[in-house]
């Protein structure tokens, strides 16, 4: 008996014989789908951080009329504390070339409920000699409220061994301030940044620590 002759379908045998094509074209096509999604979710991340992105301002003195504290009575604030904060308008450096430094006082109120209040800050040199005030009024800081003073590279007025004194009040028992000074130099290529802490060295139960 002759065995029957199968047939296929046209289809079938164009699929059959162009198979390797298809199964390039269908790899190609899904290496195109996930390469374009990648694609496109870098350049949406890269989106949302240029959208959530803030450059920091370039430094302005502070307006102390944002900061002002009102009619409340040094008298009568019970909390007193004076605070030397050290600085650096310049280090030494390659057998005793002065390396000058930029420095930021950084006033951070630290507590979560309370103001404090600035009485006082000034600048000394070396010499221990005033070089500036740098409030002519008492101003306040709100809690977690922070406020900044520059001392410029240019300004070598300081020395090696500047120093600010600060003094800070409160209503009530509060988190010390954290005062510290943030001092940066480059030479070259080359730079170099740290920090120094205040440090208390006076306090009182009523009555200012200093006169203005």
């Amino acid at each position: 008996m002759r065995q029957q002759k199968r047939e296929y379908s046209n289809s079938f045998l164009w699929f059959w014989n162009n198979w390797i094509g298809l199964f390039f074209f269908v790899f190609f096509a899904f290496g195109v789908i996930v390469g374009g999604a990648l694609y496109l979710d870098s350049r949406l991340a890269e989106i949302e951080d240029h959208l959530q992105y803030v450059p920091p301002r370039s430094y302005e003195p502070p307006n102390l009329d944002d900061y002002q504290a009102g009619n409340i009575s040094l008298e009568k604030l019970p909390i007193r504390q004076l605070v030397y904060v050290p600085s650096y308008s310049h280090i030494y450096y390659h057998g005793g070339s002065p390396l000058l430094l930029e420095t930021t006082l950084s006033i951070r109120n630290i507590d979560l409920e309370q103001p404090i209040y600035l009485n006082s800050i000034e600048y000394f040199n070396t010499q221990g000699k005033l070089v500036k005030k740098y409030l002519e009024q008492k101003i306040k800081l709100a809690p977690l409220q922070t406020i900044e003073f520059l001392v410029e590279d240019r300004d070598s007025s300081g020395g090696s061994g500047a120093n600010f004194l600060v003094e800070w009040f409160s209503e009530s028992e509060v988190n010390k301030p954290m005062i510290e000074t943030v001092m940066i130099g480059t030479s070259g290529s080359q730079a170099i940044s740290f920090t120094r802490t205040g440090a208390d060295i006076s306090s009182s139960n009523g009555g200012s620590t200093r006169s203005k």
